[in-house]
């Protein structure tokens, strides 16, 4: 089946939600991309986001689509990171 948001698998997206931190060290952070690889596993996100693998993360993330786009975000107000 096809991905949401018309997605492919190996695609690059930019995650455009605050930074995060999780315990097991991975993170999100604002303006960094990453790769599709596969349809969002959680109940929160299926049908609409993406399982996405980050640079220097562990495991890949589920990410919501509205927080994920093919261009590079602007920086956040005054160039600082939320969270």
């Amino acid at each position: 089946p096809p991905l949401p948001g018309d997605h492919e698998t190996g695609e690059q997206l930019y995650f455009t939600g605050p930074s995060q931190s999780f315990e097991s060290g991975d993170k999100l952070t604002h303006g960094q991309s990453g790769e599709v690889v596969g349809p969002a596993t959680t109940a929160a996100h299926q049908g609409n986001g993406l399982k996405m693998q980050f640079p220097g993360n562990k495991v890949a993330i589920n990410c919501s689509l509205p927080r994920l786009s093919r261009e590079k975000p602007p920086p956040l107000p005054g160039d600082h990171d939320l969270g």
